[in-house]
């Protein structure tokens, strides 16, 4: 069910680092980063990690997230000795568009620069990303999701090297809007075997979840992956989370956090991961 909702305005209770934030180095926002730190020390946040896109062959848009690494380290590395205290820390991250064709030119980036915090997502499939009406000329609902989770399965299996998999149903956003919000809402049930098997993947190689809050800007009631996909990753043996609200504009740092959070807990999580320089460092929830 859709719910066009504002950003949640206070965030109480245990603060959390966000830890999905973009920023003028990505293509798809235009945010200072100075703008996006101060937004998130406004909300007590005690950390942050600017994971900014890197995805190579964007069809539809070329050159659209082939980021300006260099570029971006040296900021990210000027604003942590700015910026960083006891109180406050600023992690370099990255969200790595996967495609199963990069994976040479992945590996080689990887041994070139270090970042503490990876993303894996998928926001392509054959060529095209499911935010585009291009995706659906020859696909139904059905086969909509159907080929956007083989495409998650197929990716994280030929390339490993991310810490959390970033918003796993993603596509939930681009359907409900393309078909409806009844007629595209996903049926969990028919996708099980295939989430189960991603869900398995992770928990056998290691690999956090991430919880998405981005997915309240997209209207949705709950972050992605959904809760009931959260419960089932615990239910595998899961005990990886990270969470960020994946904001391009300073108003959507941290939002819908302090529901998630109590969601999470609910859920029977008592911790979320942070990572630096590639490990986990487990925090209270």
């Amino acid at each position: 069910m859709l719910n066009l909702s504002k950003p949640k305005k206070g965030i109480k209770k245990n603060m959390v680092y966000d830890q999905h934030m973009h920023s003028e180095f990505s293509g798809d926002s235009k945010a200072d980063p100075e703008v996006m730190i101060k937004k998130a020390k406004e909300l007590n946040l005690p950390g942050i990690t600017f994971t900014d896109h890197l995805d190579w062959d964007y069809f539809k848009e070329p050159g659209l997230f082939d980021l300006d690494y260099s570029a971006y380290i040296r900021k990210v590395h000027e604003l942590q000795k700015e910026h960083n205290s006891k109180t406050f820390k600023i992690n370099l991250g990255i969200e790595l568009g996967l495609q199963e064709h990069l994976l040479v030119r992945h590996k080689h980036f990887f041994q070139m620069v270090d970042f503490d915090f990876v993303i894996g997502s998928i926001h392509v499939v054959n060529h095209v990303d499911p935010y585009f009406d291009d995706y659906y000329k020859d696909r139904d609902v059905l086969r909509s999701y159907v080929d956007y989770f083989d495409a998650v399965l197929k990716n994280i299996e030929t390339f490993s090297d991310f810490d959390s998999l970033g918003h796993l149903d993603y596509i939930k956003r681009y359907v409900m809007r393309h078909f409806g919000p009844e007629v595209g809402a996903i049926n969990e049930s028919e996708h099980k075997e295939a989430i189960d098997a991603i869900l398995q993947f992770l928990v056998k190689n290691d690999k956090a979840l991430e919880v998405n809050t981005g997915a309240f800007r997209h209207g949705l009631t709950e972050p992605n992956p959904s809760y009931s996909i959260i419960n089932r990753y615990k239910e595998l043996g899961g005990k990886l989370i990270t969470i960020g609200a994946d904001a391009h504009t300073p108003e959507y740092v941290g939002d819908h956090f302090e529901d998630v959070c109590d969601h999470l807990r609910e859920l029977g999580f008592a911790e979320y991961a942070v990572y630096v320089n590639r490990k986990p460092v487990m925090h209270i929830l």
